[in-house]
């Protein structure tokens, strides 16, 4: 079956609009509050000196760098991207399950079903992220035709980590573009509104004493951007699973 981008926003933005109150109490812990944390308290990751050149000696200066970065604050990055997968599991088991479970539910099965969801959560951003890193193009097509992994994990249980991914590209199968374009819609728009607070941020903090008051305000901008794109990507997976399983 063709996937149709605009139907699946549609049917996206229509299980927002009907379920908004509960959809922001399930992301307001799990999707905002880790990402408020780490733009307020933890730095980022040290980047490459453009500047210094391309040489051997910059590349082990930079590599000991994010060694030492990763040593005092990864910790806090794995804490957090674990918690916005849980809440992303938690939007599948409330839309997917056969059983139609209720909130209180759907956290006993999130808990039974985690760890394999975030097993696959892990394989699947790994080529993901590197072709994001690398070009674009190939990570968001990657993120495309893996988008269905979580969706197809918790309405065909019982799946593995491995088998929801192959279950994703099956599905997926005619329908690569769209899903890209979903993905690139979820990811790029998400990208572009939070990136005003992130600038605002780092000129705040380049400036010396930044107002305490001010930075939080910002960084909140920014999780919230980061909110509305995970509530979105939750969402255009489930939709568009829903679609391809007709």
């Amino acid at each position: 079956m063709k996937l149709d981008f605009a139907t699946v926003l549609t049917d996206a933005w229509t299980l927002f609009k009907r379920d908004r109150d509960l959809l922001l109490r399930i992301a307001a812990p799990f999707l905002f509050l880790p990402a408020f944390a780490l733009a307020l308290v933890v730095p980022d990751p040290p980047m490459p000196d453009a500047a210094a050149g391309n040489n051997e000696a910059q590349a082990m200066v930079w590599a000991d760098a994010v060694q030492t970065w990763a040593a005092a604050h990864g910790g806090w990055y794995l804490l957090a991207y674990v918690m916005s997968f849980f809440g992303t599991s938690l939007f599948y088991a409330l839309y997917l399950d056969r059983q139609h479970l209720d909130l209180r539910q759907a956290l006993t099965r999130c808990l039974r079903i985690f760890p394999r969801f975030l097993l696959a959560m892990v394989i699947v951003s790994l080529p993901a992220g590197a072709g994001l890193l690398l070009y674009a193009i190939p990570g968001l097509y990657i993120l495309g035709r893996t988008m269905l992994t979580g969706p197809a994990m918790f309405a065909e249980a019982p799946l593995g980590a491995l088998g929801a991914i192959r279950r994703s590209f099956t599905l997926s199968r005619g329908s690569g573009l769209p899903l890209m374009g979903l993905a690139a819609f979820s990811y790029i728009s998400g990208w572009l509104v939070g990136a005003p607070f992130m600038m605002a941020d780092k000129a705040l903090r380049d400036g010396g004493q930044a107002n305490p008051v001010a930075l939080a305000i910002v960084d909140a901008g920014a999780a919230v951007a980061a909110m509305a794109a995970g509530i979105a990507m939750a969402l255009i997976a489930i939709s568009a699973y829903r679609r391809l399983v007709r």
